[in-house]
């Protein structure tokens, strides 16, 4: 029986020995194929249950994250991504004005994963209370209007910004300024747009950058009238005369295009404008600027001495002139003819009707350039056009293109002598032909002899084709 338990004994430590190394063996052959590893992950930090009314002040990095490291089998690990894990901080028990340190608290949703360690494990944070308050507007308007003119008291909108912010911060806030500043040249009523600088109690000037505003700008109305003494009159050229015969007026400026002036109240209301004295443009041909003297009706001043500077624009009228010219020829070589169809073109020429009426047959050109061209050449060429620049301009040219033929020219050349009978004919009319120089016959010339009283020799002349 002892033997037997010694036997059963041996052979169970037996067993288990084996079992621990085929454990060890599996665990062993399973981190050479699969092996641990470790990896770091950016995971944000999601801050939740904060009370109403309150504003996060610590910590004061925009969207913090929580560095974790992580262990794991390689074939786990490396799919694993930052969606897998959450960090979160509570706010809910966190009292306005107060800071206290919370835990960072992670979950996951790979459990074969192990959270080596994180950093931070606790975040600083603290809140502060939300208050809203409205903060009065004022207007500071510097400077004076222009001179004859007053101005009334302004309005502004709105007149109370809401401002919402940390308590502590709100409530240092005295008013919230606007500041117009006028030029001295203003007439009318004046509306301006501008955002309004805050002020603490003390007169310092306090950042809105972490307020939230109801209203970003103030609307500023100044009203600006005319003093009873003073009005502001337009000015009226006064023109006598016409421009000259083919010749228009385009336009009389004047500048400054009103003035100021003094007088009675009653006097004033009646006078609606100004004129000047009369300017005479009889037979003008040009544009010009002047001075003027403003025709004042008696009781009338101007409030300060000003320059009034008319200026009168004149201009030809303008048509169209229809020429027909005859095309001239340039850069033939010598020896060569050169035969156009047509030979004549038809401009038509746009601008002033003086300058048109004024333009000679012999100040508008046409040619056409062939330099280069050889004999046997047929081209189409587009003629260049040329006029006096008065301000002209060119229409239309018809054609647009003609046809240059290029031949040899015919020259008197080489004499013939021959023995001729008398006759009694009236005239004698001989064949003769003529010849290139290699002896080719290019044509023939019927010469026309008259009789004589004896046999002579008598030149004739032979037309040959270089």
């Amino acid at each position: 029986m002892i033997k037997f338990l010694r036997g059963t004994l041996s052979n169970l430590a037996t067993l288990l020995l084996s079992l621990v190394l085929a454990i060890i063996i599996w665990i062993t052959a399973t981190q050479t194929e699969d092996p641990t590893i470790n990896k770091s992950l950016q995971i944000p930090i999601e801050f939740v249950g904060q009370p109403a009314d309150t504003i996060m002040i610590s910590p004061a990095i925009p969207n913090p994250t929580v560095l974790l490291w992580v262990q794991g089998r390689a074939s786990i690990a490396n799919e694993v991504q930052r969606n897998d894990f959450s960090a979160t901080v509570d706010l809910s028990n966190v009292q306005p004005g107060e800071q206290i340190a919370l835990d960072v608290l992670m979950q996951q949703s790979e459990p074969d994963i192990n959270i080596v360690s994180q950093s931070p494990e606790q975040m600083l944070v603290k809140l502060e209370q939300l208050v809203s308050l409205d903060i009065p507007v004022e207007v500071d308007i510097r400077n004076e209007v222009a001179r004859g003119h007053s101005r009334g008291s302004e309005s502004y909108f709105p007149e109370f910004i809401t401002v919402t912010g940390i308590e502590t911060e709100v409530e240092a806030l005295e008013n919230a300024l606007v500041t117009v500043t006028l030029n001295g040249d203003e007439r009318e009523t004046k509306i301006v747009t501008a955002q309004p600088i805050f002020y603490d109690a003390q007169g310092q000037v306090t950042s809105a950058r972490n307020f939230q505003l109801s209203s970003q700008d103030v609307e500023v109305t100044i009203p600006i009238v005319e003093s009873a003494d003073f009005a502001e009159k337009i000015i009226t050229v006064d023109l006598t005369g016409q421009p000259a015969t083919g010749y228009r007026l385009l336009s009389v400026t004047v500048d400054p295009t009103s003035v100021l002036v003094q007088g009675r109240p009653t006097q004033l209301d009646l006078l609606s404008q100004l004129r000047t004295e009369p300017i005479d443009i009889t037979g003008l041909t040009e544009s010009f600027e002047a001075s003027a003297t403003l025709d004042l009706p008696e009781g009338i001043e101007l409030d300060e001495i000003t320059e009034i500077m008319v200026k009168i624009e004149i201009e030809p009228f303008e048509s169209t002139q229809t020429i027909n010219q005859l095309i001239e020829v340039q850069g033939l070589a010598e020896g060569l003819e050169a035969t156009l169809d047509p030979d004549t073109v038809r401009i038509v020429l746009f601008g002033p009707s003086p300058i048109l009426d004024a333009l000679a047959p012999e100040d508008v050109n046409v040619t056409v350039d062939l330099f280069g061209l050889e004999a046997g050449a047929n081209v189409s060429l587009e003629p260049e056009v040329t006029f006096p620049d008065r301000g002209l301009e060119r229409r239309s040219v018809e054609p647009p293109l003609v046809t240059v033929q290029i031949t040899h020219s015919l020259t008197l050349t080489n004499e013939i002598t021959g023995t001729l009978p008398i006759t009694n004919s009236a005239n004698l009319s001989i064949p003769l032909s003529f010849n290139d120089d290699d002896g080719k016959v290019l044509g023939f010339l019927a010469v026309d002899m008259m009789p004589q009283p004896i046999m002579q020799r008598t030149p004739i002349a032979l037309l040959k084709q270089e």
